[in-house]
């Protein structure tokens, strides 16, 4: 186990623990960091920043044991992948329109960074982008792409020189940014990668949303697989300490099936596992909802670097 620290403030000098860990020595297992996967309230030990705000784990696997285990994960969200794909899609056409109508996409080229099998670059392919690429650890995810996308993903972690600098017009990671060790790398690179005025979307968990809230340990986001939990301040605060100009922050509505919405409840995991599959099989279980269950979304632009003077 590693110490982390706060990753505005870079100190661990305000830490106020929030919640103690319930790891044990089956915690870290390949089956726990699948995305996706039914809550069973297994996380690290959790502290607040006094400072900013920020919720993080500390301490946590090394970053080769975390490596390991995403790489070796499986992919569990084929179902869900379709109206994840809806709504990611939905936003970032949103968000160019409105704060980036300069960027087209039959001319912008666009990468993802946590892509899974690829379901969200094929849908930017028909939305007419004229290049996408992804970068995602599992290889299972990765075998299982469609051979449309599968030759422009990459089966590794994000980080320096797996593509050409100032490539990119467009930047999206969803529900990846919670993952990350080492989030002001993350954010580093891809101001590496993005061209002088490109974008950035991210859209992750809102540890201040009211349901995440209310919920407390009981909320899905704490979890192992969670490192950095946001809230809208401080998701803004690292994407500007980060020499990000950000031009949104906002609420996530999400729309998935009855069952999944079920799945994801802080409800008995004995009820979950008779009621689910009865679920699945219904048109009750198959209604599609539609509200911000704790999300949030973020939409950014690469400020150019200042020229030096000679």
């Amino acid at each position: 186990m590693i110490a982390t620290r706060c990753a505005v403030c870079e100190t661990d000098a305000a830490d106020l623990e929030v919640y103690s860990d319930t790891l044990d020595a089956n915690a870290a297992t390949r089956e726990r960091f699948s995305a996706r996967r039914t809550p069973d309230r297994v996380h690290y030990r959790m502290v607040r920043c006094k400072n900013c705000g920020l919720l993080r784990s500390n301490p946590i696997l090394s970053d080769e044991e975390l490596a390991g285990l995403y790489r070796d994960s499986s992919l569990t969200y084929e179902e869900e992948a379709a109206f994840a794909r809806r709504t990611y899609s939905r936003y970032l056409l949103e968000c160019l329109a409105v704060f980036a109508p300069d960027i087209v996409p039959a001319e912008a080229r666009l990468l993802e960074i946590g892509c899974g099998n690829g379901f969200f670059l094929e849908d930017a392919l028909s939305r007419g982008f004229s290049e996408v690429a992804g970068v995602e650890p599992s290889r299972e995810a990765v075998e299982m792409a469609s051979p449309a996308v599968r030759p422009v993903i990459v089966n590794d972690i994000f980080r320096d020189g797996l593509f050409p600098a100032h490539h990119f017009d467009v930047i999206c990671a969803f529900q990846v940014f919670d993952h990350v060790a080492h989030p002001n790398d993350v954010l580093r690179v891809c101001r590496q990668s993005l061209r002088p005025g490109g974008v950035a979307l991210f859209i992750n968990h809102d540890v201040g949303a009211w349901t995440n809230r209310l919920l407390g340990a009981r909320s899905p986001i704490i979890d192992i697989e969670h490192i950095y939990l946001f809230n809208a301040d401080t998701m803004q605060r690292i994407f500007e300490k980060n020499g990000f100009s950000v031009l949104d922050v906002f609420p996530v509505e999400n729309t998935y099936p009855l069952h999944y919405w079920m799945k994801m409840a802080p409800l008995p995991s004995s009820w979950k596992q008779k009621a689910i599959p009865a679920l699945r099989t219904t048109g009750l279980g198959r209604m599609e909802l539609s509200w911000r269950a704790g999300n949030l979304g973020l939409f950014a632009r690469n400020v150019p670097e200042p020229a030096v003077a000679r």
